[in-house]
C-alpha cells in the first residue's frame, strides 16, 4: 500500500496473538480501516439489489448503480434513522422533568382531537 500523508509509523491495536505478543500495524492500514468503514457497508448493502443486467454497456451500468444501489440505501438507512428518531421524540415528550423533586415523571400526551366540521 502506498500512501502520501502517512509515514512508515507501525502503531499497537490493543490485541495480542496466541503467544502473547502484541499485534503492531502500519497506521495507514488503522487509519483506512477506521474510515472506510461506512463505504464498505454502503456497497454490501447495495449489493443486495442490484439492478444491472447484462446486454448494458459499463456506462449504463455505472449510471444504473449510482441512481438505484445507492438511493436504496439511502433510503433504508434514512427509514431505520428516522424510526430511531421517532422512538427518541415519543420519550422525549413522555418525560417530563420535575424541577422542585429533581425526578423524571411520566405522563402520557394526548393528541388534541380534531373538530368536527359543521356543514
Amino acid at each position: 500500500m502506498l500512501s502520501t500523508c502517512h509515514g512508515d509509523q507501525f502503531q499497537n491495536t490493543g490485541k495480542t496473538d496466541r503467544k502473547g505478543n502484541t499485534i503492531t500495524k502500519p497506521k495507514m492500514i488503522l487509519d483506512y480501516n477506521n474510515t472506510k468503514q461506512g463505504i464498505d457497508v454502503s456497497d454490501q448493502l447495495s449489493s443486495y439489489y442490484n439492478p444491472q443486467r447484462k446486454s448494458l454497456v459499463w456506462y449504463k451500468k455505472v449510471a444504473m448503480e449510482l441512481l438505484f444501489g445507492i438511493t436504496v440505501v439511502n433510503k433504508v438507512t434514512d427509514k431505520s434513522e428516522s424510526v430511531n428518531i421517532q422512538k427518541n421524540i415519543s420519550t422525549h415528550f413522555l418525560e417530563q422533568f420535575d424541577r422542585q423533586n429533581g425526578k423524571i415523571q411520566r405522563k402520557r400526551c394526548h393528541a388534541p382531537k380534531k373538530k368536527s366540521q359543521s356543514y
